[in-house]
This record gives structure tokens, sequence and C-alpha cells, in this order.
């Protein structure tokens, strides 16, 4: 029977894509943690390699190493909420390889993920999205591109979609009579399509959008186009544009935190948290929850007022 744990991870990664069919962007973060412990752990060659005490000095290296930011500043370690992403996508290959009968037991086996605690915010102020709108508007682009990035940043600020389903969205995802647009099942961690209105300020952001890109002869059924070539806006494409925006806006963000910043809203315009659940697209309250830890108490002092005793 195989052993080599990277052959291993390969047949695992296939049937994570082609059996699973599970999300590219789900893939890609068990490639990713994968090669890093490789990098890391380069003794560990086999499935007889794998120990607990072999794991606990993974996360003591990932605890101790420098690494380089893109800053060229030197950070110590990483992130606690970082520590638990690597055991929980580790976890998810180990069980296999038990399952597979490849291993006798998960060396995670009786062990606890690790506990965090997210005090970080991960939601955008009034004044941090002002900044980045202000960016772009300033930012001497061309028509079509000015169009474009306006339309992105809106879409996810008023949709609260991800990533991977803004990328994926084709021209007949939209409805213009209806004024909706729809994110389809197979492009969503949910596996479940939901179809979201769009408000006036978006309407007429996506119609001065779709008038530039008509204008630009555009051919793609892409939403969400490059501003350089004929064809959709790709992960790496986003990661440019993101780099480009936090340079020019001074604001330290990723896509990701438009999402955050829509449920936080939505809670503070009192919308029911179950709503909130339908329109993230989760399959589970709990996970809307999540979300809401971005909420900053300092700024419920209003809601304090309302207490009252007779």
């Amino acid at each position: 029977m195989e052993t080599n744990l990277k052959k291993l991870n390969s047949q695992f990664i296939a049937e994570c894509k082609y059996s699973s069919r599970l999300r590219d962007e789900t893939i890609r973060g068990y490639v990713n943690t994968f090669k890093l412990f490789e990098l890391i752990m380069k003794e560990i060659i086999t499935t007889k390699d794998l120990t607990p005490s072999s794991l606990v000095e993974f996360f003591k290296q990932l605890d101790t190493r420098d690494r380089k930011l893109n800053n060229g500043k030197i950070q110590v370690g990483v992130k606690n909420t970082t520590i638990k992403t690597y055991w929980a996508k580790l976890n998810v290959f180990f069980k296999w390889l038990e399952k597979s009968d490849y291993i006798e037991k998960n060396p995670f086996e009786g062990k606890k993920s690790p506990r965090v605690s997210y005090d970080d915010f991960k939601r955008l102020t009034d004044e941090e999205v002002r900044k980045i709108i202000t960016s772009i508007v300033q930012g001497g682009n061309k028509p079509f591109a000015y169009c474009r990035d306006m339309f992105m940043v809106n879409l996810f600020l008023l949709t609260g979609m991800r990533r991977t389903e803004f990328i994926s969205l084709k021209l007949t995802d939209l409805d213009l009579y209806r004024r909706t647009v729809t994110i389809r099942g197979e492009t969503s961690k949910s596996k479940f399509s939901r179809t979201l209105q769009m408000n006036s300020a978006l309407f007429l952001m996506l119609n001065n959008y779709l008038k530039e890109r008509k204008r630009m002869g555009y051919k793609t059924d892409n939403l969400i186009v490059s501003t350089t070539k004929d064809r959709g806006l790709t992960i790496d494409g986003l990661n440019h544009w993101n780099k480009r925006v936090v340079k020019a806006s001074g604001v330290k963000f990723h896509p990701h935190m438009f999402r955050h910043t829509f449920a936080c809203k939505l809670v503070e315009a009192n919308v029911s948290i179950y709503k909130i659940k339908e329109l993230m697209g989760h399959t589970d309250i709990r996970m809307t929850v999540k979300y809401l830890r971005s909420l900053n108490t300092a700024d419920m002092g209003e809601d304090l007022e309302k207490i009252s005793f007779s």
C-alpha cells in the first residue's frame, strides 16, 4: 500500500476535485496548506513519519519562524486564526488517510482544535469605505476602468457576495427587468443558488458599467472583466486590483471584508439575522453569527440608552 505522503495528498486532492466537487477556493487551501507542511517538515515523507509529536513540531515552527512580509518587514510567527485554519485543513487530509486505511489513527484524534479569540474587526468603517471610493474617483482612471471599479466596490458592499461568487458571475446571471443578480449554486460555497436585489444606486452603476463595457467591445460572457483583455477578471487580477486600491486609498483591506461590512450594516439596520443568513447564502446560522463578531461594542451606546426600568 502507498505510504508516500505527497502521492497520497495528490490522490486526496483529486478526490476533492472530481468526486466531492469541492470549490476551487477550498481545494487551493488544502494544496497550499500541505505545501507549507512539506516545506517546514522536510523529514516527514511517509505515513510512518506522521506522529502527534511531528505535528507539535510543525505548529511550533509556524509559531516561531521569521516571515518576510510584502512591505519587506520581518514578522515572527503567524496569527492564531491562521494556526486554526492550517489545523483544520490538515485534519481533513488526515481523516481521509484514516478512512482510506492509509494510517491506523488520525494524529489529531483526541486533540481539540485551537481556540482563538477573534479580536480583529474585519469590517470596514464608513470612513474607510469613503477613502476607498475616493481613491477610485480621484485615481485618474479612464471611463471604463472607473465605471468598472465603482461597480466592483459597490457590488461587494451591497450584496455581500464571496469573491469566488463575484469572479464567477456571468451576464446571464443578471435580470435587468427585475433588477436582480443570481449567484448560481455551482459557484457558491453553500451549493445553493440565491437571487439578490440591486438597489437603485447599484443598478445605476451597473448600467454605466455595461454601457462602457459595450463601448469597449467586450465579447466575454463574464460580468466582471479585465481592463486589459477581453476575458473575465481572475483571482490574481482581483488581488492585483486590491493591492492597487490599498496603496491609493491607504486602507488595508481585502475583498472578504466587504462581506463582513455587509453583514454588520444589515444588523445595524435591524434586519433579522434569519434574513441575513439567506442573503449571505449560509446553510447554518452559526456561520452568520461568526460574521457579526465584527460588530464593535464601543459603537452600541445608543442601544444601551434604550434600557430603562420603571
